[in-house]
């Protein structure tokens, strides 16, 4: 081969010239193009263990699909770029809109339609079927009550109802009072409201419903509900709605709760769970939605695969893409898309609604943008919500997908034919609560859980409003390859734009069961060779016509230069002959190497003998490259060519030749280079015991193209989804009709081993002894060959080399409990793998019942800015839903409140404590308590939150760590605890949580209470006072990049100078909560710089770490304003004390020891459990009568009143305790439950002084004995008017009256209140307000006229008491230690506490503490005038004004409470630089102007009193009350680059 060698090396066929770049879209050449060439790399990064929430954008909102792309960086840029406009509320946006009215057509009546709207809006009336909405209360043919465990349908409606018991009783100490229910393990209690008619103006609809496939018959009003209260557990398959058979039907409606099981083992204690496999309820849904929409699927597959073929129709396939492309299409086929693409983890409601067939609108409408279609979309259109339907599905939580293909004709319009339909799917809201039984030890068993499964009222809204279907224009999408488990929103109305082009992304969450990846299911090894391919070469004359089809032998075949030279279905079909040899399926028959032509004066030329002096002359064959497969793990394998030059030139000029695509003819000149063919054989097969091939298949390729630079075609590679390569390359042998030949790897033969297998006597297979070797498995080949011949003509080039030879290994791994995004980017768009780095939510943890801290992927306690906070509805605001029973959501959510966190440590037995000890040992209660306050929640549970120091809110405390270098369990728990300034500690045999919050002292220590009456006190060394910190954190709105937040205390660096600390904030995220953490540093080591020890009683034990303590030390103050109590009077209602007090010392305030113990675990699960319910508030409205209006208005909720204490079964309807609520308009008004009289009633207030427990009065309302418990129930009943002389307190006149005048009743809740739930010990202490006089006895004193005498009887003798000094702060200490020293004996350590400092840190309120005085009496009289100090301002705000546009400068104005006789004020600002100014002034407020300094500015503001008063009373000056603002303008800002100002579009 050496002639072919020196053809190279001396004719300069090849030299050293460098290649062309690859370019992103070849260009044409005619209907042929040049080759060009990129390829792919692939990456997969584990994220983190699984599961976890997701991907999220730049806004913190979950994203999946196309939208996926926001939350992944390369190079530190997001693929896709985070816009508003998902993050917006009901409406599209302007340009949405817009788009949408260009161009849109409303199919014909679709019955599916009026069906879905129909549905919803009968579910809307759930609550007039039923009492409370609720199933268990529908009307039924089986025997059955209420159940009052189940949640009622208001405002979310219920529609399966469960119980399912997880513990067995034992009877070998006691009985149940009322059997389980269900009995068995292996059951489920199971109700569904089946009957489902809408009763509207458009005529009455009846429902059928289906259960595990089969139509439910005999339901009507009188038997509305199924009722089965022992369905074995395996038997609930499949629930589905329908307007009629579901095969025929337009609409269906599937439900499936996130419920799973496994199997049950009888047992007297406990249900096995590990024992078989988890199964979901009605997980049978999904084949059967499969089985409802195949022949529509079917039928948009079929518009595909007859147009995915030569001469088909280019846009109907286009159209059938797209909508396939929806469902994640992998055009293999559509028989199990729909099942592979809902997600009922996520979406458990799923509604189809089918199109009609036909559409008179669509006849003859063209979506054709020049040579494309536009993007059109299949739109719900609303009665009320038109165009924006979508958008409030979408902010419903709604995932809406258009599964629609209309029939379109070659020129772009449309027959008026569709198929297809809608999916609308919503997430399941589940109310779950445990289920308990009654013993006849009057406790109560704990054996279960009740599930009542909702839709929300948000989606039932949005449906009901469905009015019909439009065919629409929508806004262009970029084309983007990305596939995920959560996939897409399917409607185009975010217009997303890119960073990156052809990015291709798959995530997996790290479920435990998540399914196998889809794009990186294979591993590629590939095996370099970079060997040029030969062809084979002959040395025969060429004969024959040059010019003429089939007109030559034994030379090279090219294209003919004609007219036809440049078009596809003449060169490069399989059928294509304008070739100059004669073609035997597709191959060239007698090719050659000898290149002789014809000129253009029809002379015979000869361009390849110009070296046949030179060059060695024999006959070769082709030199393949063999390559040999030794894993017996490959299935396939696929090969990439590399091609230099494949050319030919023009010895003539050719013109008018055709160039197709619409383009004009034109003229060739000689000399023009123009593409050529190259034909390629790829062979597979098994290497023989002889060294012999046995080959296994063969497959052919012609390419046709014009190639002058190395250029990379993958042939067979299965991720090769692009059209561009069957541009240039065609299969001669067996090729399909898809088209994706190019991307259907090779088959290798199966592997078989040489190992003889043999059968043991057991009848266990293994491998014979001796038979055993390494090599052991039979070698395969794959063998590239280039059929076409070589040659050494002047103006052909043929140069192909084999860069690699891939092996592929299928690994179908599911990569349980790991977070995975697998990454596939194209050599186009980057020159080297970019850095990979990803924006998520992670780890997925055990979280409250009650908690809801996101909505529809939507953090709803991050608001960007303070308009957002404003503008959000309270509803929306939400975090934790009513009361907590102390159970967690049967599902793992996602959040970064780090005590959540914290207990998903401790309990999780994979990666936490969970194997060590007994989650039932955690005070959950306590880190409930932390967790509310670490969300920034009110009493209610709704979001407040705290600045994030830009403007907008976030939640006070967060947990942003990637534990990632193997820390220890112990460690890591330390380090959440720290982020709430908490603490982990054993006590009392439970693991309890301390955190630092506002809170009031439990327990007061006097000299008289503590060993030998001494305090120890201690404090930091001067160089551990720290007045200025450093935070080190990632900025979560600077791509988490690292930042310090550098605070000071100013005025305690004037006076000390700088003591320096650096902080690593671990999991702060964000440069308000650095500041905070720095705050609270720098005030804990300079204003709480002190430590007290002591040693007490056993009244110590009445606190624990973390609790407060107040400690009256008279060798400190040199007062003693404490003594121990010596006797208590019950009739006088006085109390005498040891110890005379200065009462002109001392102000009014007593606080008295009262003991009150300490709910324990236990208690606090009954109380949570407890058979009651209760609303936040409602409204009452119109009650019917004038006289009765003062009872309307809205109510609150103010407490539990007495119930019935046996109402402890499931079955009674009855309550222990009832909600009692307060008018929050018309004071006094009341609502409340009297177990005496049986009912509801309006209390005025204005009672008559006979009545029982709350004041009432004749006149007032009262329900009727109708049974009616809650006051859903009272509202559908009949109302009294009370009187007090009737048996039953019921009048007989006027009539009762229909009532139904209570509304915005909210879900209602069951669960510990927060007033009875407490993270520290109970306060054992009292205050008491002296309104008395405290008269000195010749021992001790005695103190009269106490605020609250019911105490008394509980003041023990010997107790200690203490007055308020005046004009002086109690001094606080948090207890942070406790050791027992001896009998009776414990040592308590604890540092000094300041309880407003949450205020500064906060808030930027001052918290300044009065002056302690000592012995320094403050009011004295001296020769007839009493000299006193006047109090400090109260700041009520500080504020900044709008910066002045003309220079910059901005204004601070401060305003406090004015200070009676205040002769004026002094006020100074001191500014960042150090410096201060000052101004006196006789108002209330002052204000700087001319500021323009970045930074702490720090207002203070002190009364100036008359100190010369010559009777009656003097004032001296008061303390300054301080308040510091942070100052950042962007106006004042100077930079030091330089940046856009505007744009100006002419």
């Amino acid at each position: 081969m050496k002639h072919l060698l020196k053809k190279l090396s001396i004719a300069g066929g090849g030299g050293s010239k460098k290649p062309k770049p690859p370019i992103y879209k070849p260009p044409v050449m005619g209907e042929l193009q040049y080759g060009a060439s990129f390829s792919y790399a692939e990456t997969l990064d584990l994220i983190s263990d699984g599961p976890i929430e997701g991907l999220v954008n730049a806004n913190g909102k979950t994203v999946d699909g196309l939208e996926m792309l926001q939350g992944i960086y390369l190079d530190d840029t997001a693929v896709a770029v985070t816009t508003d406009s998902n993050t917006t509320g009901d409406e599209l946006t302007t340009l949405e809109t817009e788009t949408i009215e260009t161009l849109n057509m409303e199919l014909d009546s679709t019955k599916g339609v009026a069906f879905c709207s129909e549905f919803f809006q009968e579910l809307k009336e759930s609550f007039n079927r039923s009492s409370g909405g609720r199933i268990t209360a529908l009307n039924s043919n089986t025997a059955g009550g209420i159940d009052s465990d189940e949640g009622t349908s208001d405002p979310d409606v219920a529609m399966v109802y469960l119980r399912e018991t997880k513990n067995l009783f034992s009877s070998r100490f006691e009985s149940l009072t009322e059997p389980l229910l269900p009995a068995a393990i292996s059951d489920f209690a199971a109700y569904i409201r089946g009957f489902v008619k809408y009763r509207g103006s458009a005529g009455a609809q009846t429902f059928q419903w289906y259960l595990n496939g089969e139509l439910q018959t005999g339901y009507s009003d009188s038997n509305a509900a199924f009722r089965d209260d022992s369905r074995a557990k395996g038997t609930l398959g499949s629930l589905l709605w329908a307007d009629t058979t579901l095969a025929s039907s337009k609409f269906v409606f599937s439900f499936q709760p996130n419920l799973k099981f496994r199997g049950a083992v009888e047992g007297p204690f406990r249900f096995n769970r590990n024992r078989g496999s988890d199964e979901a309820i009605f997980s049978q849904n999904e084949a059967k939605i499969n089985e409802i929409v195949f022949d529509e699927l079917n039928n948009i597959y079929g518009l595909f695969a007859n147009n995915n073929q030569q001469g088909g129709n280019r846009l109907q396939k286009e159209l059938a893409l797209r909508a396939l492309n929806r469902l994640n299409f992998t055009e293999d086929n559509a028989n199990n898309l729909i099942f592979n693409y809902l997600n009922p983890e996520e979406y458990g409601g799923v509604i189809i609604v089918k199109v009609e067939d036909s559409h008179s609108n669509l006849i003859n409408k063209s979506i054709l943008d020049g040579n494309e279609l536009f993007n059109m979309t299949t739109f719900p259109v609303g009665s009320q919500n038109n165009f924006n339907l979508i958008a409030v599905m979408q902010n419903a939580g709604m995932r809406v997908t258009d599964v629609t293909c209309p029939e379109i004709r070659t020129d772009g319009t449309l027959n008026g034919k569709m198929h297809g339909f809608l999916i609308f799917e919503f997430p399941i809201e589940n109310d779950s609560v445990e289920t308990f039984a009654p013993t006849t030890r009057n406790d109560l068993f704990k054996y279960g859980e009740a599930h009542t499964y909702k839709i929300p009222k948000e989606v039932i809204s949005a449906l009901s409003d469905l009015n019909s279907f439009k065919y629409a224009k929508t806004l262009e999408i970029s084309e983007g390859l990305v596939q995920t488990d959560s996939t897409v929103n399917n409607f185009n109305t975010t217009n997303l734009k890119y960073n990156y082009s052809n990015v291709l992304a798959e995530f997996k969450k790290g479920e435990e069961t998540q399914d196998v990846f889809k794009y990186f299911s294979k591993v590629f090894i590939d095996h370099l060779y970079d060997r040029e391919l030969f062809g084979p070469f002959g040395t025969a004359r060429a004969e024959g016509n040059s010019n003429t089809e089939a007109g030559q032998i034994n030379t090279p075949q090219r294209i003919l230069t004609n007219r036809s030279m440049l078009t596809r279905e003449r060169v490069l079909g399989e059928t294509a002959t304008n070739y100059n040899t004669d073609l035997v399926n597709g191959l060239p028959l007698n090719e050659g190497s000898d290149d002789e032509r014809r000129d253009a004066r029809n002379r015979q030329r000869n361009y390849s003998n110009w070296g046949e002096n030179s060059f060695a002359n024999f006959d070769e064959k082709e030199i393949p490259i063999i390559h040999t497969v030794y894993n017996p793990n490959v299935d396939e394998a696929f090969v990439t060519l590399d091609i230099s030059a494949l050319k030919d030139t023009l010895i003539k000029d050719v013109d008018d030749v055709r160039t197709g695509r619409g383009q004009d003819n034109k003229d060739l000149s000689i000399g023009s280079s123009f593409p050529t063919v190259l034909n390629i054989k790829v062979e597979t097969g098994t290497i023989l015991e002889n060294e012999g091939l046995q080959k296994h298949k063969e497959y052919i390729y012609r390419i046709v193209a014009l190639i002058e630079g190395n250029t990379l075609i993958d042939i067979g590679n299965p991720d090769y989804k692009a059209a561009t390569g069957r541009e240039f390359i065609v299969q001669l042998n067996g090729a399909d009709d898809d088209l994706n030949y190019l991307s259907r790897p090779f088959e290798l033969p199966e592997s078989k081993s040489k190992n003889k297998l043999v059968l043991s006597a057991d009848g266990e297979v293994g491998i014979e002894a001796g038979t055993l070797e390494q090599d052991s498995a039979q070698k395969r080949y794959v063998k590239v060959s280039k059929l076409s011949y070589e040659t050494n003509s002047a103006l052909l080039a043929k140069s192909v080399n084999v860069r690699k030879i891939t092996e592929i290994i299928k690994v179908n791994l599911p990569y349980p409990y790991s977070a995975i995004v697998g990454t596939k980017l194209d050599s186009r768009a980057f020159g080297n793998i970019p850095r990979r780095s990803f924006d998520c939510k992670l780890k997925k943890v055990k979280v409250p019942s009650n908690y809801f801290p996101t909505k529809n992927g939507r953090d709803k306690r991050y608001y960007k800015n303070q308009e957002l906070f404003d503008n959000t509805s309270r509803r929306d605001k939400l975090i934790y839903k009513g009361d907590w029973d102390g159970s967690f959501r049967d599902e793992l959510i996602w959040t970064d409140n780090p005590a959540w966190i914290l207990y998903d440590l401790l309990t999780s037995s994979r990666y936490g404590m969970g194997s060590h000890i007994d989650s039932d040992t955690i005070n959950k209660w306590q880190l409930y308590k932390i967790g509310r306050f670490c969300d920034a929640v009110d009493e209610q549970g709704y979001f407040e939150g705290v600045t994030d120091g830009r403007g907008g809110k976030e939640p006070r405390y967060s947990c942003n760590i990637v534990f990632d270098q193997g820390q220890k369990i112990f460690d890591a728990i330390n380090t959440i605890a720290a982020l709430f300034r908490g603490r982990t500690f054993f006590s009392n045999s439970e693991i309890n949580f301390v955190d630092d919050r506002p809170r009031t002292a439990v327990n007061l220590f006097t000299n008289e209470t503590v060993k030998d009456g001494l305090f120890f006190y201690s404090n930091n060394r001067r160089d551990e006072q720290f007045n200025c910190i450093e935070v080190g954190y990632r900025d979560r709105f600077d791509n988490f990049s690292p930042k310090i937040e550098v605070v000071e205390d100013e005025e305690d660096i004037k006076e000390r100078g700088i003591f320096k600390k650096k902080i690593e904030g671990i999991g702060i995220t964000s440069r308000a909560m650095a500041r905070r953490t720095a705050q609270h540093q720098i005030f804990s080591k300079i204003k709480e710089n002190q430590q007290v020890a002591f040693t007490a009683g056993l009244e110590s034990l009445l606190c624990k770490p973390g609790d407060l303590v107040i400690i009256e030390d008279e060798l400190k103050t040199n007062v003693a304003n404490f003594g121990k109590v010596l006797a208590v009077d019950l009739e006088a209602e006085t109390i005498r004390l040891t110890n005379q007090f200065n009462s002109s010392s001392m102000d009014g305030v007593l606080s008295v020891y009262n003991p009150t113990g300490s709910d324990s675990y236990e208690e606090l699960e009954l109380i949570a459990n407890s058979r009651r319910q209760r609303y936040d508030n409602f409204t009452v409205t119109g009650i019917g009568s004038d006289s009765w209006s003062r009872y309307t208005g809205e109510y609150g909720f103010s407490g539990y009143t007495k119930g019935y204490p046996e109402a402890t079964g499931s079955n009674d309807t009855r309550f222990e305790q009832y909600a009692a609520y307060t008018g929050l308009a018309e004071s006094g008004t009341m609502v409340y439950f009297d177990t005496v009289v049986t009912g509801w009633i309006f209390a005025s207030g204005t009672g008559e002084g006979n009545a029982r427990a709350i004041d009432l009065r004749s006149g007032d309302l009262i329900s009727e004995s109708t049974g009616a418990q809650t006051l859903s129930d009272f509202n559908t009943g009949k109302i009294s008017v009370f009187d007090m002389n009737e048996t039953s307190r019921r009048a007989a006149s006027p009539a009762p009256t229909f009532f139904s005048g209570i509304t915005n009743l909210e879900t209602n809740t069951r669960g510990i209140t927060e007033s009875e739930l407490s993270t520290q010990s109970p306060n054992q202490i009292s205050i008491l307000s002296v309104t008395g006089s405290i008269i000195d006895q010749d021992y001790g004193s005695i103190v009269s006229g106490l605020s609250d005498p019911s105490i008394l009887p509980f003041v023990k003798l010997g107790s200690p008491a203490k007055f308020e000094r005046s004009q002086a702060s109690p001094f606080f200490y948090k207890v942070i230690s406790m050791q027992e020293q001896a009998t009776n004996e414990y040592l308590v350590t604890a540092t000094k506490y300041n309880t407003g400092k949450f205020n500064l840190i906060d808030k930027n309120i001052s918290i300044e503490e009065e002056v302690d005085t000592f012995s320094y009496q403050v009011a004295q009289t001296i020769n007839g005038v009493t000299y006193k100090t006047l109090d400090a301002p109260a700041f009520d705000n500080v504020t900044t004004g709008v910066p002045n546009a003309s220079d910059g400068t901005f204004t601070i104005t401060g305003m406090w409470t004015g200070v009676s006789n205040a002769t004026g004020y002094n006020t100074v600002l001191g500014l960042p630089n150090g410096q201060s100014i000052s101004e006196f002034i006789t108002t209330t407020g002052g204000e700087f102007t001319g500021l323009n300094q970045v930074g702490v500015y720090n207002f203070k503001v002190n009364a100036l009193g008359n100190k010369a008063g010559s009777a009656g009373d003097a004032y001296f000056d008061s303390d300054y009350a301080s308040s510091g603002i942070f100052v950042l303008y962007e106006e004042s800002l100077t930079f030091s680059k330089s940046f856009l100002d505007r744009i100006t579009i002419l």
